[in-house]
C-alpha cells in the first residue's frame, strides 16, 4: 500500500519537480514491488534467472534488466491474468514490419491516461481549446485493438472542447478535406487552438496539399503538437528546424508554437516534449537511461547513445525497463534553465535496421508456455 500512495503522488503532483537523486530513490521502491509482478510471465522470469538478477537487492536503476523493444514484436509479455487484458495496442511496425503487442489491463490504461494528462497539462495549460487532428477520424475509431497515433489522438483530445478532423480515409490513402480545414480557421482562428498530428502525416499529406493548393492560413494563437514518423523524414533529410519554421508559417504563427514529442506505443502514457529551451524532459513517474552503442554501459553528460524508456504505469506489461532502438543525448540534470528537474535530453534518430538483442537472448524459447 506504501508504494501504491508513492505511485500515485508522482502521478498527480506536478510532474517535474523531483531532483535526480530524491526520484531514483522513490522509484527503486516503486519498481521492487512491479518487477515481482513481472515474474508471471514465463519469459521475464527466464530472463531474471538466467541473468542471476535478484529483485531484493537490486538498489540502482541501472541494473534492472532492460528488454529489447523488439521483443515485444516476437513474445506475448502480458503480467496480469489474460481475461483481465481490456485493449491491446499496436505499434506502427515501421522498422522491421511487425508491430509490437502491448497488454493493457483498466489500472494500467488509467494510470497511463492520467500521466499523459499531468505530462501536456504542465505544457499546455489546463484551458479546453478546439482541437484539430490532422488524421481522419478513422484512426481513432473504437475497438479493443488501438494503433498509436489512435492512442495519442485520445490523449490530447482531453485538452479539447471540440474535435475537427482535417483529413478523409480514401481506401489506404489519407486525403485534406481543404473545405473542412477552412471552416475550422473560419469559426476558430482567432481563438486559441490546438492541432495533433503524426509527424510523417503532416509533412507528407498535410503541408504536402497546403503547398500544392497554394492555401493561405492564419491561425496565430495554436499550439501544434506532433509524434512519430522522424526515421521517414530524417531519410528525406528534413531538419526538425526545418520542419517547424514550414508548418509555422503555414499557420502564421512562431515555429515555437511547434511541439515535438517523443513517445512509444511501449510506453503509452510517457511522454517527453520540447521544453522553451528546446530539450525533452523526464516526467517523476518515470525514467530515461541512454546507453553506450558499444557497451550499453549508462552515458555521462553530454554523450549519446541508445535510449531506455523507465515507467511506473503499468501493471500489465513489463514497462519499467525498454531499451529502445532510437539514439538520445543526454544534456543535463536538475539544471534546464526551464525549471524542470530531472534529466533531460536530445532525440537524435533512430538506428538504422536495429536488432538490440542483449537481454532478449534469455527469454525462453517457446512464448506459447507464457502464463
Amino acid at each position: 500500500m506504501e508504494n501504491y500512495n508513492l505511485l500515485e503522488e508522482l502521478i498527480f503532483n506536478k510532474p517535474f519537480t523531483l531532483r535526480q537523486s530524491d526520484k531514483e530513490k522513490i522509484l527503486v521502491k516503486i519498481f521492487k514491488e512491479q518487477l515481482q509482478n513481472n515474474k508471471k510471465n514465463i519469459n521475464i522470469r527466464s530472463m531474471y534467472d538466467k541473468l542471476g538478477f535478484d529483485i531484493k537487492y537490486f538498489n540502482s536503476l541501472e541494473d534492472i534488466p532492460y528488454i529489447p523493444v523488439n521483443m515485444f514484436k516476437k513474445f506475448d509479455l502480458y503480467t496480469c491474468n489474460k481475461e483481465e487484458i481490456v485493449r491491446v495496442l499496436n505499434s506502427s511496425a515501421t522498422t522491421i514490419g511487425i508491430p509490437s503487442k502491448i497488454y493493457i489491463d483498466k489500472k494500467t490504461s488509467i494510470r497511463q491516461s492520467q500521466a499523459l494528462i499531468a505530462t501536456l497539462r504542465n505544457f499546455l495549460g489546463n484551458k479546453r481549446r478546439p482541437l484539430l487532428v490532422i488524421d481522419s477520424e478513422d484512426a481513432n475509431k473504437n475497438g479493443s485493438v488501438l494503433t498509436a497515433r489512435g492512442a495519442a489522438i485520445r490523449g490530447i483530445s482531453n485538452f479539447s472542447n471540440k474535435i475537427v478532423y482535417a483529413m478523409d480515409k480514401d481506401g489506404e490513402e489519407l486525403k485534406l478535406n481543404i473545405e473542412r480545414l477552412k471552416d475550422f480557421e473560419s469559426q476558430y482562428g482567432e481563438e486559441e487552438v490546438l492541432v495533433y498530428g503524426f509527424t510523417y502525416i503532416i509533412w507528407s499529406k498535410f503541408i504536402k496539399t497546403i503547398q500544392e493548393n497554394n492555401i493561405k492560413l492564419n491561425i496565430p494563437k495554436i499550439k501544434i503538437v506532433h509524434s512519430g514518423g522522424w526515421k521517414k523524414l530524417n531519410s528525406q533529410r528534413v531538419t526538425k528546424k526545418e520542419f517547424s519554421t514550414t508548418l509555422g508559417n503555414i499557420f502564421k504563427t512562431k515555429p515555437s508554437n511547434v511541439l515535438d514529442f517523443y513517445g512509444m506505443v511501449e510506453q503509452l502514457g510517457v511522454v517527453f516534449i520540447d521544453c522553451q529551451c528546446g530539450y525533452k524532459h523526464v516526467p517523476d513517474f518515470a525514467e530515461i537511461i541512454i546507453r553506450d552503442l558499444t557497451t550499453l554501459e549508462e552515458v555521462n553528460i553530454g554523450e549519446s547513445g541508445l535510449i531506455q524508456v523507465m515507467s511506473t504505469l503499468s501493471s500489465s506489461y513489463p514497462a519499467q525497463a525498454i531499451l529502445t532502438e532510437d539514439i538520445g543525448t543526454l544534456v543535463g540534470i536538475d539544471d534546464c534553465k526551464c525549471g524542470r528537474k530531472g534529466k533531460y535530453f536530445k532525440f537524435e534518430s533512430r538506428v538504422e535496421k536495429a536488432e538490440i538483442r542483449g537481454c532478449g537472448d534469455t527469454f525462453a524459447e517457446g512464448e506459447k508456455r507464457n502464463g
